[in-house]
């Protein structure tokens, strides 16, 4: 059976349950600890509490792992019980004592809601982080990634400037408590971002993809409550991903636990594979509840057994083999694919519906009668065979790309 333990946030697995309805006060936290997590975020207070999200196209999209969107949307918002700094600490300690003692439990501190609103927030961020640490919380976790703080800095502050003077004050006021850095993709270098919370001295960084957004139906005045803020899904994961592989290709060291998109196995196994060394569950365990969370922890584990994966080490960072590729490399698979494309002829599944001649570019493919059929002027370039809907176009594509790795002795980590 795979081994999930992660050495560089000494977790059971790389799941972290982050800051959200799923882990707000001791009671959602516990319950959350079901799903047997890596680590849990208790929620900062004075969020709010109750309401929920929309999720596209509907929950079966998300619990089956396809395509899905989250948004801010719907439901009562009512107060959060805990409206004191000893009230939260109470959490955390009620929390502590009843949570496995296998999975950390992480704090969540600071909104850029703070900032906006002046006074000494320095003074009491410094204050909370002191309590907190002495409540017996694992890590301190600066919440940087809310929708809107980056896109902020253009009125209120300089999201770099503010991401370095925070940790380091974090740093001093508890020097021996582990900084986590939560940090926005919106409308920033995330790279600069992690560049910074590296040196600035924070013990992991967190990109995670979440934008302000207008989702909203053609018929507007049926679209859920809260149209903006809040967007992502898992069409947010490869820009992830990418952040995450340039961050490694940079020379950034620092531990990652990248979050956005994370419904199925597969996307979390995408993140490590690009050399995030943790994930995060955030719409997923608010929206889809623990059971769904508990289903991806147990489907990265089979699906690691099945493909020969041993251990986190050897998945993470794994894809970096492909994010590297040279030009020269690159060229090679591509035209390897393109001579497939260009050798393959029509088969008599053929159903003669024209899409293959109407997306051809090149004059590379005809209809003879009721039939397509390739000509000379074919340059292998593979919009035909995307778009025919029996097959009768078709290369072993997959096979065909990687052959490239197999004939330079380039293999996954699972086959090292």
């Amino acid at each position: 059976m795979a081994d999930l333990y992660v050495k560089s946030f000494d977790m059971i697995n790389p799941f972290v349950v982050a800051s959200s309805p799923a882990t707000q006060g001791a009671k959602n936290v516990l319950k959350s600890a079901a799903m047997r997590p890596g680590a849990i975020v208790m929620r900062n207070f004075g969020h709010g509490s109750g309401g929920g999200s929309y999720i596209g196209p509907d929950s079966k999209a998300m619990y089956s792992g396809q395509m899905s969107i989250h948004s801010h949307a719907v439901g009562r918002q009512i107060p959060d019980s805990v409206s004191t700094l000893e009230q939260y600490c109470e959490e955390v300690q009620k929390a502590k004592r009843e949570l496995d003692s296998d999975i950390k439990l992480w704090v969540s501190v600071g909104h850029y809601s703070d900032i906006v609103k002046g006074g000494n927030w320095e003074k009491e961020w410094a204050r909370q982080a002191k309590e907190l640490q002495l409540a017996g919380a694992d890590a301190i976790e600066l919440h940087f990634n809310t929708p809107g703080v980056a896109v902020a800095k253009d009125r209120t502050f300089a999201y770099h400037q503010l991401l370095r003077h925070s940790i380091e004050l974090m740093k001093r006021t508890v020097p021996d408590m582990p900084i986590m850095a939560k940090l926005a993709m919106e409308s920033c270098d995330v790279l600069t971002s992690m560049r910074i919370a590296e040196a600035a001295g924070a013990a992991a960084a967190g990109p995670t993809a979440r934008w302000k957004g207008f989702y909203f139906d053609l018929d507007w005045r049926t679209t859920q409550a809260r149209p903006g803020a809040g967007y992502g899904g898992t069409q947010a994961t490869p820009l992830v991903c990418y952040a995450i592989a340039e961050a490694r290709n940079n020379g950034i060291k620092l531990p990652l636990y990248g979050g956005g998109g994370v419904f199925s196995f597969d996307q979390a196994a995408r993140m490590i594979m690009a050399g995030s060394q943790a994930v995060q569950f955030g719409a997923l365990a608010c929206s889809g509840g623990t059971q769904a969370c508990k289903k991806v922890i147990s489907d990265l584990s089979k699906w690691m057994d099945k493909n020969g994966y041993k251990d986190m080490d050897g998945l993470c960072g794994d894809a970096l083999k492909l994010f590297n590729m040279d030009k020269d490399f690159t060229l090679e698979r591509q035209n390897k694919l393109a001579d497939a494309y260009e050798a393959a002829q029509v088969s008599d599944k053929c159903i003669g519906c024209g899409r293959c001649v109407d997306v051809c570019w090149q004059e590379g493919i005809e209809m003879k009668g009721k039939v397509a059929a390739k000509t000379d002027m074919c340059i292998g370039c593979g919009y035909c065979f995307q778009v025919c809907p029996t097959g009768a176009l078709h290369v072993e594509k997959e096979k065909i790309l990687s052959s490239v790795f197999e004939e330079h002795g380039i293999n996954r980590g699972s086959e090292q």
